[in-house]
């Protein structure tokens, strides 16, 4: 079975980078590692999103809105308005949404660059569960949504990725 590689380039209001999301069978951790640039205290969490962002043909100003890209991806109905749902990085990732990506890594709030490299064991690129094909949404601190894009899979020679969608 090839290994799976996922990633989204980041270039828009002036914020650039890339995810990167590696998991080499489905029975293998993932690594993602995540180099982004000029965040200037903009952004906050970041997750991933139940459905993929829609065509360019959707108003910029809803892109990334609930309607289209959904919530949280959260297979597994985590609830996390229970008092015992973890505030941050800390837990095992089994006690996180899929998709709740800043809540078991870090925020980027704060940050004006992120690099850094993370294993992850509840996020899988292969199976009914995967986040391949949904979308990743970046948020302001105060948790509206900034910037949305689709994680495209890719084979190991074939780099493919693909960053779309501006919330306004």
């Amino acid at each position: 079975m090839d290994r799976k590689e996922v990633s989204a380039l980041v270039n828009m209001r002036g914020v650039k980078g890339y995810f990167l999301f590696r998991q080499d069978s489905p029975f293998e951790v993932t690594k993602l590692r995540v180099n982004l640039t000029n965040l200037g205290s903009r952004v906050g969490p970041y997750h991933i999103h139940h459905f993929p962002t829609p065509p360019m043909r959707s108003p910029p100003q809803t892109t990334c809105s609930n309607d289209n890209v959904g919530g949280h991806w959260n297979p597994f109905g985590m609830d996390t308005k229970d008092p015992t749902y973890p505030s941050g990085p800390g837990s095992t990732h089994d006690r996180y949404e899929v998709g709740d990506l800043s809540a078991r890594h870090g925020s980027l709030e704060g940050k004006a660059v992120m690099e850094a490299v993370f294993t992850d064991f509840n996020l899988p690129l292969f199976g009914q569960n995967s986040i391949v094909g949904r979308s990743v949404v970046i948020h302001r601190p105060d948790g509206t949504r900034f910037l949305c894009g689709l994680w495209m899979s890719m084979r190991t020679r074939h780099r493919l990725s693909i960053w779309t969608g501006i919330c306004r």
